[in-house]
């Protein structure tokens, strides 16, 4: 009996087994014929519910089993790929699938869908459900979009990480330049702001190397594509201080088609308004001539104020961007030119802290009033000149990438400053800046699996700086006595350098695992010489420099990379030989370098992810402090550099947090970080008179940096509005040489703030942004006060007719001078705009209404304290109006 259940149960398994229909195949990238790996593949019945699925393997095969493929259809999809659905009747397998590069439509979850929208790894912004009736710009509203935040200087981030990448309708027109869009693209414009995590620029490094970054794609309404945009602004008006006419005008041209962008503004005024934000190039990595300018002739600022009611400018802004597509490849022009004049007028107080012992602790046996303290009132203007220009090809295929990216960039910068005080001075500096460099990088990728890179860089720069100086300090002490009445010094300074760094690389990719090595060769050429053939006579040292500072480096980069499923781990592991050459200024050093790092990137879900990053490393010094002489950067501070080669040894570690809940429009972000840093040298400085000589000397120089931040923003869809409440701390030790005595100093400071938004009715919308700091310098374990500098700023807009607004601003700063003495400072601003039509707006503007004109407030530095009292512009008056096509 049992041996017939057993045959009977043997035949059904069987009968079943040979019923089944084995649906097999490949899935194939047509673009690249390489097999994809992950594909999504299902089988629906008639009845369009699933009867089996699967996903493709690394060789992009799959196999499944089915009773009967009778009226079943195969459906396959891969994100990045057009999907494919193949009827099964009467099919012969195994398939062979190709797929065209394309794009997949997800299914949305709605999560406010008004305003917030999540697909993917892609957060889309309704622009409309965050605009207000006074915005202009898509910059107005990027502000108010929770887990974007814009700085002051127009720079964009998203959880609190630098954006990688700005595109509009898909394409990266303007580069690191994003400033121009968004300080002129209307918000009327633009129906979307996509957020884009982990993006990877490079297509062919998708699914190889990780990215945590984040780019920003701006979606335009139908009306702003295929077609060219454009509008206008002109203003005058009068302003009491300066006394005289003011004027404000923009001309902005836009056009977006499917094979050309281009991005063309014009802007200028003398009201106030920075331009420089719109020219910045925020991608721009730091250039490797290394050269730095010793001159540092510059004009009073103010830290705390906006810059609107300090800056006394005359700008001009010219900017013309292009892209053009053909073929597989895109060609971008970009060339900017902006002109500034700015005239700045303050009084200023400046201590230098002589008064601790050599075991650091306050002096007692030597009072206050031995500290060195220099009255100053100056007056100066600044003209700067920039021409820059930035013309890239680039070939960005799953396959190969080509990219060559040429750069020049022009600055004129010429200074002119005349100081009354201690000691009465007139200064010209003249700081022209000339750069080029070019940078070519090719990728190749084979089966799917293998990269191979080349890239060659090659920049050079010249920076030729040259200061008068006329000193005028008749009667003075015997100390002077080699200076007379109008005594005149000029320094010349010759600086140029050139660098070059050519490498190749090889990675490969097994089931999650990155492998790469990277080696190259970078060159360097450099030579300065200064001379100031007249200083007076109380000052020691050389004062004529001439350095040729030439090195050759050769390195490999081996790079581990884990990544897989929720989880990438980072390893690398640099090292590099350096010789490097001085031509007898100081002798040859020979050098080896290992700098390894680790990161590790969790995210679990598409809410929460976490980043742990440690390094160390030992690094050279940097070279311009290599130079016998002196060099004078202003009237009355001097640098000597060092004659010895040092090497700084350093640890990082750093942690940070991203939660985001988009169903609740929620973002919050954290950071903390911890570096120590080992100098085996430490600045010195010492009073000659009423000079200053910064110098370095030999010894243990250990520093330690703490700093932690976060963020939260929330939206407020009750009111159409949202929140955000931000926080940081940050702690800094370091030690330097005062008067032959060693000072050890501790900077701690921490801040708050906050801001909120809204348009609780129809005929009203608000901003309110509220910033609170404290600040203290401690030396030698003397701790000096707390200072605050706190400010509001509340923004409200009346609507009482479609075609009329009225809108009041307010600031308040509150700066505390000395402890428990503050200085309060209030602006009120308003502005009325009556909408004639769709295209003509008129406005008028008055700024400053109390005419505030002067400001006060006290820094501190490990060595000095510096108090300024600094003018304001005053009450100004602008009528203006607004075209648009």
């Amino acid at each position: 009996m049992n041996r017939l259940v057993t045959y009977l149960v043997f035949m059904i398994v069987a009968t079943c087994a040979v019923a089944q229909t084995n649906v097999t195949g490949m899935v194939i990238d047509r673009e690249a014929n390489e097999p994809i790996s992950g594909a999504s593949v299902i089988i629906k019945g008639a009845d369009d519910k699933i009867k089996k699925f699967a996903s493709t393997k690394t060789d992009g095969k799959f196999a499944m089993s089915v009773p009967t493929v009778k009226g079943c259809r195969l459906k396959v999809t891969m994100m990045g790929f057009t999907k494919q659905s193949i009827p099964l009747d009467s099919t012969v397998f195994p398939l062979t699938i190709y797929l065209e590069p394309g794009s997949i439509q997800l299914k949305e979850v709605a999560v406010k869908a008004d305003r917030i929208r999540e697909q993917g790894d892609t957060i889309t912004y309704n622009v409309s459900g965050f605009a207000q009736q006074q915005d202009r710009s898509i910059g107005d509203v990027l502000k108010r979009m929770p887990g974007i935040d814009v700085a002051k200087n127009g720079k964009i981030q998203y959880q609190g990480e630098d954006i990688n990448k700005f595109y509009i309708e898909g394409s990266d027109l303007l580069g690191g330049k994003y400033g121009i869009a968004t300080n002129g693209i209307s918000h009327d414009d633009v129906g979307a702001v996509e957020v884009m995590e982990n993006h990877q620029p490079m297509q062919i490094l998708s699914g190889i190397a990780f990215s945590d970054k984040a780019a920003i794609n701006l979606k335009l309404k139908n009306k702003a594509k295929a077609t060219w945009t454009f509008h206008g602004d002109a203003g005058g008006g009068y302003s009491w201080q300066p006394d005289g006419a003011i004027w404000d005008g923009e001309m902005f041209a836009m056009a977006v088609m499917p094979s050309f962008q281009n991005i063309t503004t014009l802007r200028t005024n003398n009201t106030g308004e920075n331009l420089s934000a719109s020219s910045t190039d925020f991608f721009a990595g730091r250039r490797q001539t290394g050269l730095n300018q010793y001159v540092s002739v510059g004009l009073p600022g103010v830290p705390a104020l906006n810059e609107k009611h300090t800056l006394f400018n005359r700008s001009l802004l010219v900017s013309t961007n292009s892209l053009w597509k053909f073929g597989k490849g895109e060609f971008k022009a970009n060339i900017d030119y902006s002109f500034n004049r700015v005239t700045a007028d303050a009084s200023n107080i400046t201590t230098y802290f002589l008064d601790y012992d050599g075991r650091g602790r306050r002096d007692v046996s030597r009072p206050y009033g031995e500290n060195r303290v220099i009255t100053e009132n100056r007056s100066g203007t600044e003209h700067t000149h920039s021409l820059s220009g930035k013309f890239i090809y680039e070939l960005n295929r799953k396959t190969a990438y080509i990219n060559n990216t040429l750069r020049t960039h022009v600055d004129w910068n010429d200074v002119d400053l005349t100081t009354t005080g201690s000691i009465p001075n007139s200064q010209s500096a003249k700081l022209p800046d000339y750069y080029v460099s070019n940078n070519f990088k090719m990728i190749k990728r084979f089966k799917g699996k293998h990269l191979v890179t080349f890239q060659s860089v090659n920049e050079w720069e010249s920076l030729p700086q040259t200061l008068t100086m006329n000193i005028n300090n008749p009667g003075r002490d015997a100390i002077y006595r080699v200076r007379i009445d109008g005594d005149i010094f000029t320094q010349h300074i010759s600086d140029h350098a050139f660098y070059t760094n050519e490498s190749a690389a090889y990675a490969f990719n097994i089931k999650g695992i990155t492998l790469s090595l990277e080696g190259g060769i970078k060159g360097y050429l450099r030579s300065m010489d200064s001379q100031l053939p007249d200083i007076p006579g109380e000052l020691p040292g050389l004062t004529e420099n001439v350095v040729n500072t030439n090195y050759i480096i050769v390195y490999a980069t081996p790079k581990l990379e884990y990544w897989v499923r929720r989880v990438n781990l980072s390893l690398n592991l640099p090292v590099s030989y350096a010789h490097y050459t001085f031509d007898k200024a100081i002798a040859d050093h020979d050098e080896v370098y290992f700098s390894p790092s680790l990161s590790f990137n969790w995210k679990p879900n598409n809410r929460f992810s976490g980043t742990l990053r440690g390094g160390l490393g030992r690094s050279p010094m940097n070279l311009n402090l290599i130079h016998p002489g002196l060099i004078m950067t202003n009237y009355r501070i001097l640098k000597a550099g060092t004659e010895q080669f040092y090497n700084s040894s350093s640890q990082n570690l750093s942690a940070d947090v991203n939660y985001k809940h988009t169903r609740y429009g929620l973002f919050a972000n954290g950071m903390v970080i911890q570096s120590w840093t080992h100098v085996p040298y430490t600045m010195a400085q010492q009073l000659y008179g009423d000079y200053v000589v910064y110098s370095y000397a030999d010894a243990k120089n250990d520093s330690k940096m703490l700093m932690a931040m976060g963020n939260i923003g929330k939206t407020l869809d009750f009111m159409r509005g949202s929140c955000n409440i931000n926080g940081s701390f940050s702690r800094n030790e370091s030690q330097l040489l005062s008067q032959e005595r060693f000072v050890n100093s501790v900077s701690t400071g921490w801040s708050i703030g906050g801001k909120i938004s809204g348009s609780p009715f129809r005929w009203l919308s608000f901003n309110y942004r509220i910033g609170y700091s404290d600040s203290r310098l401690t030396m030698n374990g003397q701790s000096e006060s707390w200072l605050s500098t706190m400010e509001n700023e509340l923004n409200m807009t009346f609507i009482p007719h479609r075609k009329w607004q009225w809108t009041v601003s307010g600031e308040h700063y509150c700066n505390e001078l000395t402890e428990n003495k503050y200085k309060n400072v209030v602006m009120l601003d308003t502005k009325l705009t009556y909408q004639l039509n769709k295209r003509i707006e008129l406005a008028a503007v008055l700024t400053n209404i109390l005419d505030k004109r002067s400001y006060n407030y006290t820094t501190y530095s490990e060595l000095s304290s510096f108090e300024s009292r600094r003018q304001l512009r005053g009450r100004q008056l602008l009528l203006s109006i607004t075209l648009r096509k």
